[in-house]
């Protein structure tokens, strides 16, 4: 639990940053929807910064801490015993050491314990306004999509999800890991019709930097987006291929030069049956919610069988009829609007493939393409509802254009003699 000063200087500092990003929104976009949006961010922070507090007066508990707080003394550890190597102390920190991937997060955590010392409420605080970054990222998608209606729905929903507010309260890596993914697809969809150094630069620094946080996810943003640009663009074939042939130029070059041949390597091992096995039959083991627990995913035949179940858990799970702890009991109320919007969710997908599909192609083919593959190495409900997230958003973007679409479609019906369609083109 951190004392006042913690406290009086982590809401001090991130007022002032607020502030300030505040003022951008009305900037960038002004008059009422502008208004609009800075008002959602103000609520998403405040959701956010209520549970930081929240869960930072409870930290200490033991069992509280093995419910809610999880991971995240790994990364509070992990980062200010990196902060006191950094002040030239000699001593081992045994959470980074032989870390594959992840290590970026404790980079962060230890950036802001050596600037600011051992204030756990700060880093929180962190967290929710990458949270909270992430719902302006996600409008932005959703904006240049479809419109502005769209994008307001899809920061609804991303700021005001329990499942998005939960994870940016506490010190967990999956707020940075969303906002890395969704700019990276913002870069993209950007690329699509403005091919400029910005959004190349934005796209390549996202994507580097997911590979230190989650470098499984850094392959799919990779797999989708490089092999679907040219069939996204909006111009024409030598245009297209120009920009890909530069953005491929550019994206291997910032590889070769961040990503040691020994990292490479290491995760390379990652991506086989074999291994997945391993990891799925581990999570199963000890995981207290596990499904399928018998299932051989190191066969392709393996994988084949197990994607329905696995489908099925991760994108319904955990059901209301089987809950059987606190943590999943705090889920049914959202899971219960979850499924009440599947609805709009199909809806939403069929309308991008009929009038958005070559824009949103990058962003269908990543949503799809890691969903499978959490279905398929993913053994226990818990860790299936958090990684979820990861997709979730793109996935909210899908729900609200098909809200849209259906009040729109009711106007039309209601008034026939000044019907428009669905979306106007952007």
């Amino acid at each position: 639990m951190s004392d006042f000063v913690d406290v009086l200087v982590a809401f001090v500092v991130m007022s002032v940053v607020n502030a300030f990003i505040v003022r951008r929104i009305k900037h960038v976009l002004p008059g009422d929807e502008g208004v609009s949006l800075a008002r959602v961010y103000v609520w998403t922070l405040v959701l956010r910064f209520a549970l930081a507090c929240f869960l930072n007066m409870y930290a200490g508990q033991t069992a509280f801490a093995v419910m809610f707080w999880g991971d995240s003394a790994t990364y509070d550890d992990g980062g200010w015993l990196m902060s006191l190597q950094w002040n030239g102390q000699g001593i081992l920190n045994p959470y980074y050491s032989g870390k594959v991937s992840g290590w970026g997060f404790f980079y962060l955590i230890s950036s802001i314990y050596y600037v600011f010392g051992h204030n756990q409420l700060l880093a929180q605080l962190v967290n929710a306004t990458i949270g909270a970054l992430t719902v302006i990222v996600i409008y932005a998608i959703a904006k240049d999509l479809f419109d502005a209606e769209v994008a307001q729905w899809s920061a609804r929903f991303m700021a005001f999800f329990p499942q998005m507010v939960f994870w940016s309260g506490a010190i967990y890596k999956d707020p940075i890991i969303m906002l890395c993914i969704a700019l990276c697809m913002y870069a993209v969809v950007k690329l699509n019709h403005e091919f400029t150094l910005r959004y190349v630069l934005l796209f390549v620094g996202a994507s580097l930097a997911l590979m230190t946080l989650r470098f499984y996810v850094f392959y799919f943003v990779a797999f989708a987006t490089m092999g679907t640009f040219v069939l996204s663009q909006r111009r024409g074939v030598a245009a297209s291929v120009g920009s890909y042939v530069v953005l491929i130029a550019v994206f291997i070059g910032a590889f070769s030069f961040a990503a040691k041949q020994e990292t490479v390597e290491q995760q390379r091992s990652y991506f086989t049956l074999e291994r997945l096995q391993i990891t799925r039959s581990d999570q199963a083991m000890w995981g207290q919610s596990a499904y399928a627990p018998k299932a051989d995913v190191s066969t392709t035949q393996g994988v084949l069988s197990v994607l329905p179940v696995g489908l099925t858990y991760l994108l319904f799970a955990p059901f209301p009829w089987a809950v059987h702890n606190l943590r999943q009991a705090l889920t049914v109320p959202e899971t219960i609007v979850w499924y009440a919007l599947m609805p709009a969710l199909v809806r939403g997908l069929l309308h991008t493939i009929r009038t958005r599909f070559r824009p949103a192609l990058p962003i269908l083919v990543f949503a799809a393409s890691l969903t499978c593959a959490y279905a398929v190495f993913q053994g226990n409900v818990g860790t299936a509802y958090r990684q979820r997230t990861q997709v979730t958003m793109f996935y909210f973007i899908l729900m609200a254009a098909g809200v849209v679409e259906k009040k729109r479609r009711a106007q039309e019906r209601a008034q026939p003699a000044l019907g428009t369609p669905a979306f106007q083109a952007p």
